[in-house]
């Protein structure tokens, strides 16, 4: 048994921890030294100018053969799933050894569990520390092993090891010198993680821009006018895409179908369940049907395709242009309200029936008409207006929209749009939504 003054603990012989000050890698041989520093050098520019980890994980191999002695190197990293894997080997021919060599594995375990290099000299021998057959049988004279770790994290191993008839003992210095090629070597891997991680994100990010693009593409662009009637809507969605729609169909009895949808969930699942809607609605009131057999349809198809726990709420109204009144069916969505100029009231829209997509045979109800007179607004949302929630924890409401609605009732259908959007944005005070936020505004002029 040796005592290591370092730790306080005495270790038996054979078994050498890594020193902790490289200058220790050293010798007091000038030739040596001057050798044993340019390979830390090549290796800190291996590591800064080259972005391809596999050379520069060959060309610490490399260098580790070549400063110990070793007759071969071994990287092994850790994968997904945390589970410690050989990613290289090299013998000192610099033949690629592929990934199924063996090897000590009690020393890289210990070395794992421990978060510390270890030497053996005359390894084989060294029966009482319990290191495994393995050294036995591959009949190891020396073994060491490091850990690749950039502060705190430890990103996998770098093992050498020699068979007694080849090679030298290695040293502390040996140890010490192999501890700095591993910890370029970490840096190196880890860099090479974060890029992959960093390419992977802009790749996605870019993917769902165009996703966002095509999606917002299919959404009416903000509103449209007939005789005596103003529409505006928008949607701002929380993420790159949307489970929030709002549409206007002309349909081909002249009737003017409105629109306005949400779908649970954020996202792309929900960008998807929100597109395939829009095509049913699309393709279904093509037809002569009537709006409750528009969104029974509908549902039916929605509660056969998306996948269990997801659904849609819509308001679906069909208005008559000209008589400036509409029916309508709502499935589980929030009460549009309508705006009574004459009386300066306000009247929800309660009658309805469930979500789409839960119940694949509900038939739904139509109600109306409802005749919107000059001054009157119909005010169609999803919730991400009412639950716009400040820092405090305080609901945007309905009150408030009630208010803004009342006090600019004499504006177009567009600016009162507007000011609700900046209105509930001014509200939670950060450029980051919780939900996403359709606005649509009927106005009859």
């Amino acid at each position: 048994m040796t005592f290591d003054r370092k730790t306080g603990i005495f270790l038996p012989e054979g078994i050498r921890r890594e020193p902790e000050d490289y200058s220790e890698f050293l010798t007091g041989d000038f030739e040596a030294d001057r050798k044993r520093v340019a390979i830390l050098l090549e290796t800190l520019a291996d590591v800064n100018s080259s972005i391809d980890v596999k050379s520069v994980i060959e060309s610490v191999l490399d260098k580790s053969i070549g400063v110990t002695g070793a007759e071969r190197a071994v990287i092994m990293l850790y994968d997904d799933d945390n589970v410690l894997r050989i990613e290289m080997a090299r013998d000192h021919n610099g033949v690629d050894l592929g990934r199924n060599i063996k090897y000590s594995h009690s020393v890289a375990m210990r070395v794992a569990r421990e978060g510390r290099g270890i030497c053996l000299i005359d390894a084989a021998n060294q029966d009482e520390i319990s290191l495994g057959q393995s050294i036995l049988d591959l009949k190891l004279l020396t073994v060491m092993c490091v850990p690749l770790r950039v502060k705190d994290k430890m990103s996998g191993l770098l093992y050498v090891d020699s068979k007694a008839s080849t090679a030298r003992e290695f040293t502390d210095r040996d140890l010490t010198l192999f501890k700095a090629l591993g910890g370029q070597l970490a840096v190196a891997v880890d860099n090479s993680r974060l890029l992959k991680h960093y390419v992977e994100k802009q790749r996605i990010t870019e993917e769902l821009a165009v996703a966002r693009t095509i999606q917002q593409s299919l959404l009416p662009r903000g509103g449209m006018t007939a005789p005596g009637i103003e529409i505006h809507g928008l949607s701002v969605p929380c993420d790159e895409t949307s489970g929030d729609y709002f549409d206007y169909i002309r349909r081909p009895n002249g009737r003017l179908g409105l629109v306005v949808g949400d779908v649970s969930g954020h996202g792309v699942p929900a960008a998807i369940v929100m597109s395939t809607a829009r095509a049913l609605l699309r393709s279904m009131t093509a037809t002569d049907a009537g709006p409750a057999e528009i969104v029974t349809r509908v549902n039916a198809f929605l509660a056969a395709d998306v996948e269990t726990g997801k659904f849609m709420t819509l308001f679906y109204a069909e208005l008559d242009l000209e008589k400036r009144e509409f029916d309508y069916v709502r499935a589980g969505h929030n009460e549009p309200i309508v705006y009574r100029r004459a009386t300066d009231s306000f009247e929800e829209l309660a009658e309805g029936g469930i979500a789409l997509a839960f119940i694949d045979d509900f038939e739904f109800d139509q109600a109306g008409p409802i005749r919107l007179e000059t001054g009157d607004l119909l005010f169609m949302y999803t919730d991400g207006i009412v639950e716009a929630m400040d820092a405090g924890g305080e609901q945007f409401g309905m009150e408030r929209v009630h208010r803004m609605l009342r006090e600019r009732r004499d504006e177009p259908a567009r600016d009162i749009v507007n000011a609700l959007r900046q209105a509930a944005q001014a509200h939670i005070g950060t450029d980051k939504r919780q939900d996403d936020l359709t606005l649509v505004l009927v106005k009859a002029t």
